[in-house]
Parts: structure tokens; sequence; C-alpha cells
């Protein structure tokens, strides 16, 4: 992973990691992702090898989207724990967050506003 050493004791077959060593001792991920947040494995993944530790997230993501909540869940690890390796995964070009798909095609833009105005009308009309 580019800046991201290796964690101490990894591979030394010490059994399982403390959470905060997978991380480094970090505590605030390098960028601002709701649980909800859907991560995908990218298609043109980097060549070098991540770190062991990180797999599982890779192999978690590989076939469809994720949420960071599914991923904690899958994993048994905390959620900010795998906020913290995730955003190092996107940093470092292994997982990618997928657009909208009114983002990706302009002829579908319209359409979560006039979804979000009917929401927003049908509050109003509220008692």
């Amino acid at each position: 992973m580019s800046g991201h050493s290796a964690a101490p004791g990894a591979g030394e077959g010490l059994g399982p990691l403390r959470p905060y060593l997978l991380v480094r001792g970090r505590s605030e991920p390098s960028r601002d992702l709701d649980r909800t947040a859907l991560v995908i494995a990218t298609v043109g993944a980097p060549q070098a090898v991540p770190q062991p530790h990180y797999l599982p997230i890779l192999e978690t993501c590989r076939l469809s989207a994720c949420s960071l909540a599914q991923i904690a869940g899958t994993l048994g690890q905390p959620l900010q724990v795998v906020k913290i390796m995730v955003c190092d995964l996107i940093d470092d070009g292994y997982l990618a967050i997928p657009m909208p798909a009114g983002l990706r095609d302009p002829s579908e833009a319209g359409k979560d506003r006039r979804i979000l105005e009917d929401v927003l009308n049908g509050l109003r009309n509220l008692p």
C-alpha cells in the first residue's frame, strides 16, 4: 500500500492483531464516509498486493458494492477501523465509490430531483 507500511506484528504468528494495529494507531479516516456508503473493488486494481489484513475487504467487495457497515459486520471489526482501512484502499486505487445511476446517465439526473420534490411536497401537506 503506498504510504501504508505493514502493521507491526503482521505475519509473525502472534494471533489476531488488535484493531488499532491494523490501522497503525490512526483514529480518523482520510475521507468522510458514512456507514451506509457503498464501495466496490476496482476492475483495474493496482498490481501491487495490499497488506494481508486488507484482503478480506477486497474479497467482500469484489462481486458487488458493499456498505461500510456490511464490511464491518462481515469482518467483525469496529466500524471506525473499517472506515480507515476502506479509505486506504480507495486512496490506493483498490476500491471505488460507485456513482449513483442519475449521475452516470445525464438523462436520468432530473428524476431524483422530482422524487425529492414529491417527498417534500408530501411532507409539507402533513397536518
